[in-house]
């Protein structure tokens, strides 16, 4: 089964490029344009990642990566910008705002696609870790 990755950005080049990367490495693509979109769609699509803009209409990308982050069973989220670039930036939004990880855009298609499989793989393997049930558990 595809991963699916729900892809945030105004820009319609970036978009398309980000679709080319993402589609040729196997993943199952969708977008949206604005924060409040990226919002609905997450919650509806349930996406397995989001890779969102730091400066989008609507709602700031910051935002919306906090409402993503508080919907049930959240999605991995790594924040693609080109105006947030200070190492203070990707503190502020992996502390305040729950993103998962901070690209500066121009990245490297590889380096993209690295971050991107390393958080799924990390949601993965948090997917497979279930607490025992309770008549599983031995009692001493």
């Amino acid at each position: 089964m595809k991963n699916r990755i729900l892809v945030v950005d105004d820009d319609r080049f970036m978009r398309e490029l980000l679709n080319l990367i993402l589609t040729r490495a196997g993943y199952d693509v969708s977008f949206a344009e604005d924060g409040r979109t990226a919002i609905s769609k997450a919650q509806d699509e349930r996406p397995d990642l989001v890779l969102i803009d730091g400066l989008l209409p609507q709602l700031h990308g910051f935002h919306a990566c906090k409402a993503i982050k508080a919907l049930d069973a959240p999605p991995k989220v790594i924040l693609h910008t080109a105006v947030y670039t200070k190492p203070t930036y990707k503190w502020e939004v992996k502390n305040e705002y729950g993103a998962d990880d901070m690209l500066s855009k121009g990245v490297k298609p590889n380096d993209l696609l690295a971050c991107i499989e390393k958080h799924l793989a990390e949601r993965r393997g948090a997917a497979m870790v279930t607490p025992p049930l309770e008549h599983e558990v031995e009692h001493v």
